[in-house]
Protein backbone atom coordinates (compact mmCIF):
# COMPACT_ATOMS: atom_id res chain seq x y z
CA UNK A 1 0.00 0.00 0.00
CA UNK A 2 1.66 3.62 -1.02
CA UNK A 3 1.99 6.02 1.34
CA UNK A 4 -0.28 8.14 -0.30
CA UNK A 5 -2.73 5.80 0.00
CA UNK A 6 -2.18 4.77 3.61
CA UNK A 7 -2.71 8.69 4.51
CA UNK A 8 -5.75 9.93 2.56
CA UNK A 9 -7.09 6.72 4.22
CA UNK A 10 -5.93 7.48 7.52
CA UNK A 11 -7.06 11.15 6.66
CA UNK A 12 -10.94 10.05 5.37
CA UNK A 13 -11.00 7.96 8.49
CA UNK A 14 -9.95 9.81 10.74
CA UNK A 15 -12.10 12.58 10.39
CA UNK A 16 -15.54 10.76 10.00
CA UNK A 17 -13.96 8.90 13.33
CA UNK A 18 -13.84 12.54 14.90
CA UNK A 19 -17.57 13.10 13.91
CA UNK A 20 -18.95 9.42 15.59
CA UNK A 21 -17.51 9.87 18.32
CA UNK A 22 -17.98 14.05 19.03
CA UNK A 23 -21.29 13.42 18.31
CA UNK A 24 -21.80 10.53 20.72
CA UNK A 25 -20.30 12.54 23.39
CA UNK A 26 -21.33 15.65 22.55
CA UNK A 27 -25.19 14.51 21.69
CA UNK A 28 -25.84 10.59 22.85
CA UNK A 29 -24.37 10.77 25.98
CA UNK A 30 -26.24 14.30 26.90
CA UNK A 31 -29.95 12.91 26.12
CA UNK A 32 -30.59 15.37 23.34
CA UNK A 33 -29.36 13.36 20.27
CA UNK A 34 -29.73 9.57 21.35
CA UNK A 35 -28.03 6.99 23.26
CA UNK A 36 -25.01 5.22 22.24
CA UNK A 37 -25.27 1.66 21.05
CA UNK A 38 -23.67 -1.22 19.47
CA UNK A 39 -25.37 -2.96 16.86
CA UNK A 40 -24.00 -5.61 14.00
CA UNK A 41 -22.92 -4.73 10.63
CA UNK A 42 -23.32 -7.67 7.61
CA UNK A 43 -23.31 -7.79 3.96
CA UNK A 44 -25.37 -9.77 1.08
CA UNK A 45 -25.60 -9.96 -2.52
CA UNK A 46 -28.69 -9.14 -3.42
CA UNK A 47 -31.07 -11.11 -6.08
CA UNK A 48 -31.91 -9.54 -9.59
CA UNK A 49 -35.82 -9.36 -10.10
CA UNK A 50 -37.32 -12.77 -10.55
CA UNK A 51 -34.10 -14.46 -10.15
CA UNK A 52 -33.57 -17.23 -7.70
CA UNK A 53 -29.57 -16.99 -7.68
CA UNK A 54 -27.25 -14.35 -6.71
CA UNK A 55 -25.07 -13.48 -10.03
CA UNK A 56 -27.80 -14.41 -12.52
CA UNK A 57 -29.30 -11.65 -14.53
CA UNK A 58 -30.51 -10.25 -17.50
CA UNK A 59 -28.93 -6.81 -18.40
CA UNK A 60 -30.85 -3.66 -19.48
CA UNK A 61 -29.12 -4.35 -23.30
CA UNK A 62 -30.63 -7.88 -23.62
CA UNK A 63 -27.50 -9.83 -22.15
CA UNK A 64 -28.33 -12.92 -19.84
CA UNK A 65 -25.11 -12.87 -17.35
CA UNK A 66 -24.16 -15.34 -14.97
CA UNK A 67 -21.28 -14.97 -12.58
CA UNK A 68 -18.93 -17.38 -11.64
CA UNK A 69 -16.76 -15.68 -9.54
CA UNK A 70 -17.51 -12.39 -7.87
CA UNK A 71 -14.88 -10.66 -5.16
CA UNK A 72 -14.74 -7.33 -4.30
CA UNK A 73 -12.70 -4.89 -1.28
CA UNK A 74 -14.97 -2.44 0.32
CA UNK A 75 -15.20 -0.17 3.66
CA UNK A 76 -15.10 1.75 5.52
CA UNK A 77 -19.03 1.54 5.74
CA UNK A 78 -20.70 4.88 7.62
CA UNK A 79 -24.35 5.58 8.38
CA UNK A 80 -25.51 9.11 8.17
CA UNK A 81 -28.27 11.04 9.94
CA UNK A 82 -28.86 13.37 7.02
CA UNK A 83 -30.99 11.98 3.74
CA UNK A 84 -29.42 11.61 0.56
CA UNK A 85 -29.30 14.70 -1.68
CA UNK A 86 -30.73 12.39 -4.15
CA UNK A 87 -33.68 11.88 -2.13
CA UNK A 88 -37.38 14.32 -3.14
CA UNK A 89 -37.49 16.85 -0.65
CA UNK A 90 -33.74 16.65 0.65
CA UNK A 91 -32.10 19.40 -1.59
CA UNK A 92 -32.81 22.30 0.33
CA UNK A 93 -31.21 20.54 3.52
CA UNK A 94 -28.01 19.32 1.72
CA UNK A 95 -27.18 23.25 0.68
CA UNK A 96 -27.76 24.26 4.03
CA UNK A 97 -24.96 21.92 5.13
CA UNK A 98 -22.80 23.23 2.63
CA UNK A 99 -23.14 26.23 3.42
CA UNK A 100 -22.49 25.91 7.51
CA UNK A 101 -19.62 24.12 5.91
CA UNK A 102 -18.53 27.74 3.93
CA UNK A 103 -19.76 30.20 6.14
CA UNK A 104 -19.74 28.15 9.71
CA UNK A 105 -22.52 29.01 12.64
CA UNK A 106 -22.98 27.62 16.05
CA UNK A 107 -24.77 24.28 15.33
CA UNK A 108 -22.69 22.14 18.24
CA UNK A 109 -24.37 18.69 16.77
CA UNK A 110 -22.92 18.69 13.32
CA UNK A 111 -20.66 17.75 11.90
CA UNK A 112 -19.21 19.04 8.65
CA UNK A 113 -20.26 16.38 6.11
CA UNK A 114 -23.28 17.11 4.16
CA UNK A 115 -24.37 13.89 6.05
CA UNK A 116 -24.51 15.21 9.45
CA UNK A 117 -23.70 13.52 12.18
CA UNK A 118 -22.13 9.81 11.58
CA UNK A 119 -24.41 7.35 13.34
CA UNK A 120 -22.79 4.50 12.79
CA UNK A 121 -19.26 3.13 11.39
CA UNK A 122 -17.94 -0.24 10.54
CA UNK A 123 -14.14 0.88 10.14
CA UNK A 124 -12.20 -1.79 8.59
CA UNK A 125 -12.12 -2.93 4.75
CA UNK A 126 -13.23 -6.62 3.81
CA UNK A 127 -13.00 -8.70 1.22
CA UNK A 128 -16.45 -9.88 -0.13
CA UNK A 129 -17.28 -12.99 -2.27
CA UNK A 130 -20.50 -12.31 -3.50
CA UNK A 131 -21.24 -15.65 -4.19
CA UNK A 132 -19.52 -17.66 -1.42
CA UNK A 133 -22.47 -16.99 1.03
CA UNK A 134 -24.91 -18.29 -1.36
CA UNK A 135 -27.27 -15.02 -0.95
CA UNK A 136 -27.11 -15.41 3.24
CA UNK A 137 -26.01 -12.42 5.16
CA UNK A 138 -22.22 -11.71 6.00
CA UNK A 139 -22.06 -10.68 9.83
CA UNK A 140 -19.33 -9.43 9.61
CA UNK A 141 -19.30 -7.89 13.77
CA UNK A 142 -20.13 -5.47 16.30
CA UNK A 143 -20.05 -1.86 15.44
CA UNK A 144 -20.57 1.46 17.99
CA UNK A 145 -23.31 4.07 16.70
CA UNK A 146 -25.75 6.46 18.09
CA UNK A 147 -29.61 5.24 18.65
CA UNK A 148 -31.31 6.71 16.12
CA UNK A 149 -32.49 7.62 12.38
CA UNK A 150 -30.02 6.91 9.82
CA UNK A 151 -31.25 8.24 6.14
CA UNK A 152 -27.82 7.44 4.14
CA UNK A 153 -24.69 5.63 3.99
CA UNK A 154 -21.82 5.82 2.43
CA UNK A 155 -18.99 3.14 1.78
CA UNK A 156 -15.43 3.66 0.14
CA UNK A 157 -14.02 0.70 -2.61
CA UNK A 158 -10.39 0.25 -2.78
CA UNK A 159 -7.42 -1.65 -3.32
CA UNK A 160 -6.92 -4.64 -0.95
CA UNK A 161 -4.08 -3.59 1.47
CA UNK A 162 -1.44 -6.01 2.91
CA UNK A 163 -3.46 -6.35 5.95
CA UNK A 164 -5.89 -8.47 4.77
CA UNK A 165 -3.14 -11.16 4.18
CA UNK A 166 -4.27 -14.14 2.08
CA UNK A 167 -7.67 -13.30 1.92
CA UNK A 168 -7.04 -10.81 -0.97
CA UNK A 169 -4.81 -12.90 -3.08
CA UNK A 170 -7.33 -14.14 -5.32
CA UNK A 171 -8.02 -10.27 -6.29
CA UNK A 172 -4.24 -9.75 -7.13
CA UNK A 173 -4.08 -6.17 -6.14
CA UNK A 174 -7.25 -5.08 -8.15
CA UNK A 175 -10.10 -4.15 -6.21
CA UNK A 176 -13.07 -5.57 -7.69
CA UNK A 177 -12.79 -9.11 -10.03
CA UNK A 178 -16.14 -10.29 -11.83
CA UNK A 179 -15.40 -13.48 -14.10
CA UNK A 180 -18.54 -15.30 -15.40
CA UNK A 181 -20.18 -15.66 -19.02
CA UNK A 182 -22.86 -12.78 -21.27
CA UNK A 183 -24.93 -14.19 -23.76
CA UNK A 184 -27.83 -13.19 -26.19
CA UNK A 185 -28.73 -14.64 -29.74
CA UNK A 186 -27.20 -17.44 -29.62
CA UNK A 187 -24.12 -15.92 -28.89
CA UNK A 188 -22.26 -16.99 -25.39
CA UNK A 189 -18.82 -15.53 -24.28
CA UNK A 190 -17.01 -15.34 -21.24
CA UNK A 191 -15.55 -12.31 -19.64
CA UNK A 192 -13.22 -11.48 -16.77
CA UNK A 193 -13.05 -7.99 -15.60
CA UNK A 194 -11.23 -6.06 -13.19
CA UNK A 195 -11.50 -2.49 -11.72
CA UNK A 196 -9.33 -0.16 -10.00
CA UNK A 197 -10.47 2.39 -7.28
CA UNK A 198 -7.21 3.70 -6.03
CA UNK A 199 -6.96 7.45 -4.68
CA UNK A 200 -7.88 9.75 -4.07
CA UNK A 201 -10.90 9.11 -1.49
CA UNK A 202 -13.36 10.81 -3.64
CA UNK A 203 -12.75 8.55 -6.18
CA UNK A 204 -13.46 6.01 -4.48
CA UNK A 205 -16.46 6.84 -2.44
CA UNK A 206 -19.65 5.48 -3.17
CA UNK A 207 -22.17 8.66 -1.45
CA UNK A 208 -25.17 9.17 0.40
CA UNK A 209 -27.53 6.11 -0.80
CA UNK A 210 -30.71 6.53 1.00
CA UNK A 211 -31.96 4.56 3.82
CA UNK A 212 -34.66 4.53 6.47
CA UNK A 213 -33.35 2.80 9.37
CA UNK A 214 -33.91 2.85 13.42
CA UNK A 215 -30.49 1.90 14.69
CA UNK A 216 -30.79 0.41 18.20
CA UNK A 217 -29.04 -2.18 19.66
CA UNK A 218 -28.93 -5.54 18.76
CA UNK A 219 -29.59 -4.51 15.50
CA UNK A 220 -27.92 -5.81 12.25
CA UNK A 221 -27.28 -3.24 9.22
CA UNK A 222 -26.79 -5.36 6.41
CA UNK A 223 -25.18 -3.82 2.78
CA UNK A 224 -27.10 -5.38 0.09
CA UNK A 225 -24.43 -5.31 -2.91
CA UNK A 226 -26.74 -4.91 -6.67
CA UNK A 227 -24.27 -6.44 -8.83
CA UNK A 228 -27.35 -6.40 -11.75
CA UNK A 229 -27.19 -3.05 -11.56
CA UNK A 230 -23.60 -2.78 -11.99
CA UNK A 231 -23.90 -4.18 -15.51
CA UNK A 232 -26.20 -1.67 -16.65
CA UNK A 233 -25.85 -0.22 -20.64
CA UNK A 234 -22.93 -2.77 -20.84
CA UNK A 235 -22.47 -3.63 -24.66
CA UNK A 236 -20.78 -7.03 -24.52
CA UNK A 237 -20.95 -7.36 -28.32
CA UNK A 238 -18.26 -4.85 -28.85
CA UNK A 239 -15.98 -6.77 -26.82
CA UNK A 240 -13.30 -8.53 -28.75
CA UNK A 241 -13.48 -12.37 -28.26
CA UNK A 242 -10.04 -14.14 -28.44
CA UNK A 243 -9.25 -16.82 -31.15
CA UNK A 244 -10.85 -20.02 -30.24
CA UNK A 245 -12.97 -18.79 -27.40
CA UNK A 246 -10.90 -18.44 -24.38
CA UNK A 247 -12.55 -15.67 -22.06
CA UNK A 248 -12.39 -11.78 -22.51
CA UNK A 249 -10.14 -9.94 -20.37
CA UNK A 250 -12.20 -6.93 -20.10
CA UNK A 251 -9.65 -3.65 -21.32
CA UNK A 252 -9.90 -0.38 -19.28
CA UNK A 253 -11.09 1.73 -22.71
CA UNK A 254 -13.60 -1.03 -23.48
CA UNK A 255 -17.51 0.16 -23.21
CA UNK A 256 -17.85 -2.59 -20.79
CA UNK A 257 -15.02 -1.65 -18.72
CA UNK A 258 -16.13 2.03 -18.49
CA UNK A 259 -19.68 1.23 -17.91
CA UNK A 260 -18.88 -1.03 -14.98
CA UNK A 261 -16.56 1.08 -13.53
CA UNK A 262 -19.32 4.19 -13.41
CA UNK A 263 -22.02 1.65 -12.49
CA UNK A 264 -20.32 0.49 -9.29
CA UNK A 265 -19.96 3.68 -7.57
CA UNK A 266 -23.85 4.96 -8.17
CA UNK A 267 -25.96 5.15 -5.59
CA UNK A 268 -27.68 2.30 -6.96
CA UNK A 269 -25.20 0.14 -6.55
CA UNK A 270 -26.08 -0.74 -3.05
CA UNK A 271 -28.92 -0.83 -0.88
CA UNK A 272 -29.64 -1.66 2.62
CA UNK A 273 -31.87 -3.37 4.85
CA UNK A 274 -31.90 -3.20 8.86
CA UNK A 275 -33.07 -6.82 10.72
Amino acid sequence: MSPLFRTTRRAFTTLLGTALLGGGSACGLSGTGGRAIVFRMGLRTALAPGETQPGHFTTDTGWRVALTSARMVLGPIYLFENPSPLQAGSTTRWWRRVSDVLVPTAHAHDSFFAGGRVLGEWDREVVFDLLGEGGETRVLGRSPGIAGMARSFSLLLQPPSRALGAEAAPLEGRSVVLEGTASRDGRTLAFRAALDFPPPVELQRVEFVPIEVELDDEGLFVVELQPHRWFEGTLFERLEVPPGGAAVAVPPESQVHRALLVNVRRHTAFTAAWE
